[in-house]
């Protein structure tokens, strides 16, 4: 388990989340987004990545990704326009009654069918925590 490091990595999560929300669980994708059979959006290039590891299963680009989160620190979403969930939800208030702490919104999780398990789920959580 680790951050991605390269823009392929990115890539590799963004196909990982296509195959599981589009294929598996039947959400509709924009024509981009089918097209490069990859679930992108804007918030992809100001996020950390986390991503799980199957190093038994190599692919061209390493470690096959078989689960992921993605992570954004309250001081980047400032900077860049605000969180995603507000673009939702009015977490304003939310924000506000907390002002002393910092936040970080994850989003984006997804695991193959092979790899949901509590170990995984260990993986992400101890990753996130690690963050």
């Amino acid at each position: 388990m680790r951050l991605a490091h390269r823009a392929v990595d990115i890539r590799r999560a963004q196909r990982l989340r296509f195959d599981v929300f589009y294929q598996e669980m039947s959400a509709v994708a924009d024509a981009a987004d089918l097209l490069a059979r990859r679930d992108v959006d804007a918030w992809d290039a100001v996020c950390d990545h986390l991503l799980v590891l199957d190093h038994g299963r190599p692919t061209r680009h390493g470690p096959a990704v078989v689960g992921t989160y993605r992570l954004l620190r309250q001081e980047i979403a400032e900077r860049c326009g605000g969180f995603y969930t507000a673009g939702e939800f009015d977490i304003a208030p939310l924000i506000a009654r907390h002002r002393g702490l910092t936040f970080l919104e994850l989003g984006r999780s997804c695991v193959l069918p092979p790899y949901r398990n509590k170990r995984t789920v260990e993986l992400l959580w101890q990753g996130i925590w690690n963050y």
